[in-house]
């Protein structure tokens, strides 16, 4: 368990950082958060959670100016995926040479764990394990392999220990993969079964796994897969989200035979199994999503591989 640390997070604000923050702060560790704090209350939230706030752009060269960097642990969670294809030059900044700025500045932390994607593996029939070579198969997975090489040559050359994370899917209420299919469930929309298969992990098991991965920060960096250690039927999961809503699933798309998959073997071994099932998840998501407790921002775009424009 990670306490008494000083930690800094980068992309304090984002889809995962504004979960992650509250977690380290409640294990008793001091949190400094970095983000543009661009939406009203953002920054307030933090502040009064006793986090330190840094308002910068990590896409400007001069973002880390004025920031300590004498830290313990630092989390880099700032990243863009959707309208990645949009504005290529301003995805290429933000996820990878701010990265490179990031690892140069928190050059002396003990461990730079670095928010990564699954997506950086090709489809399969079988789930990749960290050994597989990557084959981003969109712009967006090829600037977040930009990120990894960013942290892999500063970790090298600077001897910072560092963890490559790459996420596959958490989920919950707000957001994540079987969210997504549960609004289609909902509101009656075909769910793609192009893509038949996922990995899904609920994100207080993700956080935890992240938040445990700085024991095995390294040098060059550990590469280390965190999803769940099953794959799941997208049938399967719209069907059940269907019987727990009361709804019927409609389905579209013939399954294509490969998907995004990922092996947890090695995170499973270093960090231990996730704690819940996902019946349990998709109990909650039922309950919530027919509740309308959270609006529909970003949906995960699971059933796309080839660009992440709008």
């Amino acid at each position: 368990m990670m306490t008494g640390k000083r930690v800094m997070v980068v992309g304090g604000t984002g889809k995962i950082g504004k979960h992650l923050v509250p977690e380290l702060v409640a294990m008793g560790n001091e949190v400094h958060a970095i983000a543009r704090f661009g939406k009203p209350g953002q920054r307030e939230r933090l502040e009064g959670l006793g986090v330190r706030c840094f308002a910068t752009d990590v896409t400007c060269p001069a973002a880390f100016h004025g920031v300590p960097n004498d830290y313990d642990v630092v989390f880099h969670e700032a990243a863009l995926k959707f309208g990645s294809e949009a504005d290529a030059d301003a995805t290429v900044e933000i996820n990878v040479r701010a990265v490179g700025r990031a690892m140069e500045h928190f050059a002396g932390t003990r461990a730079f764990l670095f928010a990564s994607s699954g997506n950086v593996y090709a489809d399969a029939a079988e789930p990749a394990t960290e050994a597989v070579p990557p084959r981003p198969p969109s712009f967006y997975a090829m600037t977040r392999l930009g990120g990894e090489w960013m942290v892999d040559y500063f970790s090298r050359r600077n001897q910072t220990p560092a963890v490559l994370q790459r996420i596959f899917y958490g989920y919950h209420e707000e957001f994540g993969v079987p969210t997504d299919i549960a609004r289609q469930v909902r509101d009656g929309e075909p769910v793609d079964i192009t893509t038949e298969r996922v990995n899904a992990i609920w994100l207080d098991d993700l956080l935890d796994a992240m938040i445990a991965s700085w024991a095995v920060a390294s040098v060059p960096p550990k590469v280390l897969n965190l999803t769940s250690p099953e794959t799941y039927s997208v049938r399967a999961i719209a069907e059940r989200l269907g019987e727990l809503m009361g709804r019927k699933s409609v389905f579209k798309g013939t399954p294509k035979g490969t998907s995004l998959l990922g092996d947890a073997s090695e995170m499973v071994r270093l960090l231990g199994a996730p704690k819940t099932p996902l019946d349990e998840g998709l109990r909650r998501l039922a309950r919530s999503v027919m509740a309308r407790e959270h609006p529909l921002d970003h949906p995960t775009q699971w059933e796309k591989r080839d660009g992440f424009g709008k």
